[in-house]
């Protein structure tokens, strides 16, 4: 029955449902902050870097950033690749 109801999805539903997805994220974003706290998740659970009840929001943020393996050399390859020849102009 499930997959009756799967295949008779059409396009149309697809686009109305991330419509009325966006709309409702939009209604709730103002109360956001306080919809998580009425909850009283803690940190651990929330993984969010921006959200801890800490105050640590820049320390958490290059914590995070750092991890990323695009920025593990100083200076990312793609930048001596794309970037630089068009800023010395040698293209």
């Amino acid at each position: 029955m499930v997959s009756v109801w799967f295949t008779s999805i059409s396009k149309r539903d697809v686009q109305q449902l991330q419509s009325t997805y966006e709309e409702f994220l939009g209604k709730i974003r103002p109360n956001a902050v306080g919809l998580v706290d009425a909850f009283d998740f803690r940190d651990e659970i929330l993984n969010s870097t921006l959200g801890a009840s800490d105050g640590r929001v820049y320390e958490r943020l290059i914590e995070e950033v750092l991890k990323s393996p695009l920025n593990a050399e100083p200076v990312n390859q793609s930048f001596h690749k794309f970037l630089k020849p068009l800023m010395q102009g040698k293209l």
